[in-house]
């Protein structure tokens, strides 16, 4: 993790900065800095004390949940304006989660230590934790109600299209396949279909994307 301080990162992202000042109290500001996350670089780790609420600014991550077995589920994706660490600032979550990034992330980062009364206390921050919370809720409802109503090469697309990294899909299709609810075989199968109908080109275990519109098509359901 590269740490950064506010005030020289605020020079060159003065919108950015404008709205954390309105969002934000300004005791919590004084301590918060910017910190740089590589791709596949772990934000948060399930077996390490959380020490951060992170803001993030730029860049896409993913969480898991990571089961007793050490079997890990992915369970959601981040982007843009997402927290991470908002359920251990209110203490509503015991067992913490990997999140990792996708590509190289952004964050805005707040010691939990030192910031959590002054934003537990803050009407305003409040108010915008509870529409962000409620919105959080609603994307994991809308992503269970999709693997009713969507045709599976429809989610594989969407998926695909989440978590791609320069035009690469490379995750594990084990992984995959559980995301996306098929069994690993149809995935395989739909994943060779991509292939054939040129969506996508293997190259030895990597995925790149050749017609990203298209693609897009398939995942809104209109391909």
């Amino acid at each position: 993790m590269e740490k950064i301080n506010l005030k020289d990162y605020a020079e060159n992202f003065v919108d950015i900065y404008n709205d954390i000042q309105e969002t934000f109290p300004k005791a919590v500001l004084n301590q918060a800095f910017i910190c740089k996350f590589s791709s596949n670089e772990y934000i948060v780790r399930f077996d390490e004390d959380i020490q951060y609420l992170f803001l993030l600014l730029d860049g896409r991550a993913k969480i898991y949940i990571v089961h007793e077995n050490g079997k890990r589920a992915l369970i959601q994706f981040l982007k843009k304006n997402d927290f991470i660490g908002e359920l251990s600032l209110i203490e509503v979550e015991k067992n913490l989660k990997d999140v990792v990034a996708i590509d190289d992330c952004t964050c805005l980062a707040f010691p939990l230590a030192s910031s959590k009364e002054h934003l537990l206390n803050d009407n305003l921050f409040l108010h915008n934790l509870s529409k962000y919370l409620g919105d959080k809720l609603l994307k994991r409802t809308d992503h269970y109600t999709d693997m009713q109503d969507y045709e599976f090469k429809n989610r594989l697309a969407k998926y695909i299209l989440q978590i791609e990294n320069d035009g690469c899909f490379q995750e594990k299709l084990t992984e995959t396949a559980e995301y996306v609810g098929v069994s690993y075989r149809h995935l395989l199968y739909t994943l060779n279909q991509f292939h054939e109908d040129g969506l996508l080109k293997k190259k030895g275990r990597k995925y790149f994307i050749i017609n990203k519109e298209k693609l897009e098509r398939l995942s809104s359901k209109k391909g």
